[in-house]
């Protein structure tokens, strides 16, 4: 808002000075008197010294004649001065009127037409400074965008590196490997990888249980301008968001998201697993907040999951916390069936999603305050153990194996027309080539015969 302030006050400021001297380079020390009689025009012209002391240094006389045959040649080519005779004009210079004061001191005839003389006019050659308005101000801000860019990057890379030392420790204990680069060939350890100015990968490995987890530290564009002026408008949090890998053996056929209620429907629309097999659960059942909501597959899931110490957690860490997601049949967002293809379609996969936020909203947030996601993470290991624990009863687990079936079947014949329609296509292009190459073959034939 400062800047934007002094954009505009720097810029009204050389508005107003420019008009004021717009006209300021025609003021100039020659004196003008106009009468309200025509015939009685007084003017003071400025007599060049230089000039007539260089005509008297090189000897030139004012002739008469000469003067007198440019004079009448003038007043024939000229319209403007239609009907004035060369006398008059000269009747006025030797009247001994004040008019005469430019005669040339150097001629005999003091009656005649003065010479004609070089007024020395100011030249005004310097330009001022606020004829560069413009420039000063993108020049300005220019300076202002580079100051931004170098000082959000330097508060981002502090706050990851905050967030990262606060749970180092923890993540050490759980895993063997913390902060694998995934670039050389020898394991390295204690490795943020930085991905772009405001995003941070940490890889953990070496857990049994689970494959591998991926922290993604997603920051504010601090060092974008247009990023920091948006967030005074719509404010946003730095989030983190931990993704567990897991292997088949790893997780049952389970489930499970826990997220804000304002956003429940929009994300069981969105979200393929969720709205195949998801159904929304009373969150009041288990002790959670009201602004949160619960969607299960199974009412068992949900029961085993949150459990006391769980929802006694998010309650406590609500401004932190804002949604998790079990699921063995994961295959991301919807896509549109009519530019989605059955090679294109995403393999199921079971993972474990978990988004938390940094408290402050962006505009408070400092390195000091990174550990407050740390009771959080340790929920993450605590669910995490009890995934590879969980099974299912025997009717609920032939029951979601009922309803994969369901999805595989129905996604079939929703891509089955798609598959006729490019085999058709096919079939038609093989037709178009053998009628090409008969053609082709008459063509020889005709033309040899």
């Amino acid at each position: 808002i400062i800047v934007l302030v002094f954009f505009v006050f720097c810029f009204v400021h050389l508005t107003v000075g420019q008009s004021d001297d717009a006209f300021a380079e025609f003021d100039t020390d020659d004196a003008v008197i106009i009468s309200d009689d025509d015939s009685d025009i007084e003017v003071e012209p400025q007599v060049d010294k230089r000039s007539q002391s260089r005509d008297a240094s090189h000897g030139h006389e004012y002739d008469p004649g000469i003067a007198d045959d440019l004079e009448h040649t003038q007043d024939d080519e000229d319209e403007d001065f239609e009907g004035v005779s060369a006398s008059d004009f000269q009747g006025n210079t030797g009247s001994g009127g004040s008019g005469s004061g430019g005669s040339n001191p150097g001629s005999k005839d003091t009656g005649k037409k003065p010479e004609l003389n070089i007024v020395n006019a100011p030249l005004n050659i310097r330009g001022r400074w606020d004829d560069y308005y413009l420039e000063i101000i993108g020049l300005i801000g220019v300076l202002v965008y580079a100051l931004n860019f170098y000082t959000g990057r330097s508060i981002n890379n502090r706050l990851a590196n905050a967030w990262f030392e606060h749970h180092k420790a923890l993540l050490s204990d759980n895993f063997v490997i913390v902060g694998d680069d995934g670039v050389s060939k020898e394991v390295s350890e204690g490795n943020l990888v930085k991905e772009s100015e405001n995003k941070f990968v940490l890889w953990c490995t070496g857990r049994a249980g689970c494959n591998g987890m991926k922290i993604e530290i997603k920051l504010l564009r601090r060092q974008d301008l247009i990023s920091v002026i948006s967030q005074l408008i719509k404010p946003q949090s730095d989030t983190i968001t931990i993704t567990v890998y897991l292997s088949p053996d790893d997780m049952d056929s389970v489930i499970l998201a826990v997220v804000p209620k304002k956003g429940l429907k929009r994300l069981q629309q969105d979200i393929q697993d969720l709205s195949h097999f998801a159904i929304e659960r009373k969150a009041d059942k288990f002790g959670l907040p009201s602004q949160i909501g619960v969607l299960a597959e199974f009412g068992e899931v949900a029961n085993d999951f949150l459990s006391n110490a769980v929802c006694k957690t998010i309650a406590e860490n609500l401004d932190t916390f804002d949604s998790f997601h079990f699921s063995d049949y994961y295959t991301g967002y919807k896509l549109s069936q009519d530019n989605q293809t059955e090679a294109e379609r995403p393999k199921p996969q079971k993972n474990m999603i978990f988004n938390y936020v940094v408290p402050g909203s962006g505009k408070r947030t400092k390195s000091s305050i990174m550990h407050t996601t740390e009771p959080l993470l340790r929920m993450t290991l605590h669910l995490m153990t009890k995934v590879n624990k969980f099974k299912l009863s025997k009717d609920n687990k032939a029951k979601a194996e009922k309803h994969r079936i369901q999805v595989e079947e129905e996604y079939l014949k929703q891509t089955h027309a798609q598959r006729q329609e490019a085999a058709q296509a096919r079939r038609d292009e093989k037709k178009r080539l053998e009628k090409r190459k008969k053609y082709r073959l008459r063509l020889c034939v005709d033309t040899t015969a």
